[in-house]
């Protein structure tokens, strides 16, 4: 069941997305040098949980939950531009456990609905080219994304 988010919801979506988003930082971590990764992503987990929380806590009318059984499996996060008809999507996961079952792709296009119903035109997001966000890039894509821009982000050690 997919529902719109509460406060009370946001600690459960920053474990959720600190143990989604492991899989990431370990694949970064492979594609960079140990001094870059340290000097840029050590606190991962504590920016990321403090961000997932706080966009939960503060912005829950922009953000829904999956529940099974009573228990909150997934989250996604957007935000609508609507002098431009844009409706984004930020921060989004499933539970590691729940993976694989379509919770994703039925979060994505729940978020799209909400951006139709809104009046947007357009909807973005923003995802990495690396192994780690693999999934997510699939997620995308059945959930009817077909066209991006490809991104690259360098890093070097001093």
């Amino acid at each position: 069941m997919i529902r719109p988010a509460r406060r009370e919801d946001a600690q459960r979506c920053g474990d959720i997305a600190v143990a989604a988003w492991e899989r990431v930082f370990d694949a970064w971590r492979e594609l960079i040098a140990e001094r870059p990764w340290q000097d840029s992503f050590r606190d991962w987990r504590e920016r990321k949980r403090a961000s997932v929380e706080a966009q939960i806590r503060d912005h829950y009318a922009a953000a829904a939950v999956t529940e099974i059984d009573g228990e909150v499996v997934g989250f996604v996060t957007w935000r609508l531009h609507g002098e431009r008809g844009v409706g984004e999507i930020s921060n989004n996961a499933v539970h590691p456990a729940h993976q694989g079952r379509g919770i994703g792709t039925a979060q994505i296009r729940h978020v799209l609905e909400v951006f139709r119903e809104a009046g947007m035109t357009s909807a973005r997001v923003l995802t990495g080219g690396d192994t780690g966000h693999a999934p997510a890039r699939a997620m995308y894509r059945n959930a009817g994304f077909t066209r991006g821009i490809p991104y690259v982000e360098y890093f070097l050690e001093l």
